[in-house]
C-alpha cells in the first residue's frame, strides 16, 4: 500500500482498518501522524453534533437549525481541506523524514569499509532503470531498497568529510532545493532530470556538491 492510498482511505475513513493499512502504518510515521490528526478532528466533530441544545433557547435553535446544520457541514469540509491542505503543501517535510528513517534502519550502511564491486553497484542501480558514472573506488555500500513502493539505489559514498548517502528517488519528484536535520543526519534533496535525488551525511560534508556531482553522474534510462 503507498502513501496515497493509505491516506485516502484514512481520509474517507479515519477508523478504517485492514491489515495491509496497519502494516503501512507501523513503517510510515507520515501516514501515522496523519491519521491521529483525522482522528482528532472526527472528534470533535463527533462532540459538536452530539452537544445538547440549550432549553431555553431550543425553540429559536430548531428554527436555526438548518442553517446550523449548513454551517456544520461548512466547517467540518474546511477543516478536512486544511489538514489535507497541509500535507498536500509539505509532501518534501514528510519525504525527508522517511529518507531518514529509511537510513536510521541500515546503519550498518555508514560502518561499510570496503569497495563495493562494479557488478554489485550495477545490480543496485539496474532495479531503479539509472547508471551511474561515479568510479567504484568511492562508494562503500550499495544496496536496491523499497522505498514508497519501488526499489530505489541506497549508496554509501566515502568523501574527504566521512561517508555520505544517497538515494537516486526516481519516482519522487520535487520542485526546489529541500535541506534538512534530523537523528543527527544533516540532508538535501534536490530535483533531478526524472525524479530527486537524496543526499544525507552526520558530518559537516558539503551536501550540494555531492549532490551536484550525482546529479552530473546519474543517466535516467527509459
Amino acid at each position: 500500500m503507498t502513501c496515497d492510498e493509505a491516506r485516502l482511505l484514512i481520509g474517507a475513513d479515519p477508523h478504517a482498518a485492514s491489515p495491509e493499512l496497519e502494516a503501512h502504518l507501523q513503517g510510515c510515521a507520515g501516514c501515522a501522524r496523519f491519521r491521529d490528526e483525522m482522528l482528532t478532528l472526527d472528534a470533535h466533530i463527533r462532540r459538536a453534533m452530539e452537544q445538547p441544545p440549550d432549553s431555553g433557547r431550543a425553540r429559536a435553535r430548531r428554527a436555526a437549525a438548518p442553517w446550523r446544520q449548513w454551517a456544520l457541514a461548512a466547517s467540518v469540509a474546511v477543516a478536512t481541506l486544511a489538514v489535507i491542505g497541509v500535507w498536500r503543501l509539505r509532501p518534501t517535510d514528510t519525504l525527508a523524514h522517511e529518507v531518514v528513517q529509511h537510513v536510521q534502519g541500515e546503519p550498518e550502511s555508514w560502518l561499510a569499509k570496503e569497495q563495493v564491486s562494479t557488478p554489485e553497484i550495477d545490480k543496485a542501480l539496474r532495479g531503479a532503470g539509472v547508471q551511474l558514472e561515479l568510479t567504484s573506488d568511492k562508494i562503500m555500500y550499495a544496496q536496491s531498497c523499497w522505498f514508497r513502493g519501488h526499489y530505489v539505489p541506497h549508496l554509501v559514498l566515502e568523501t574527504a568529510y566521512g561517508p555520505a548517502t544517497v538515494m537516486i528517488l526516481r519516482h519522487e519528484q520535487v520542485r526546489t532545493r529541500q535541506s534538512f536535520r534530523e537523528g543527527g543526519l544533516s540532508g538535501v534533496i534536490v530535483p533531478a532530470a526524472s525524479g530527486s535525488i537524496a543526499v544525507l551525511a552526520q558530518g559537516g560534508a558539503n551536501l550540494d556538491s555531492m549532490a551536484g556531482l550525482v546529479q552530473q553522474d546519474v543517466h535516467w534510462q527509459p
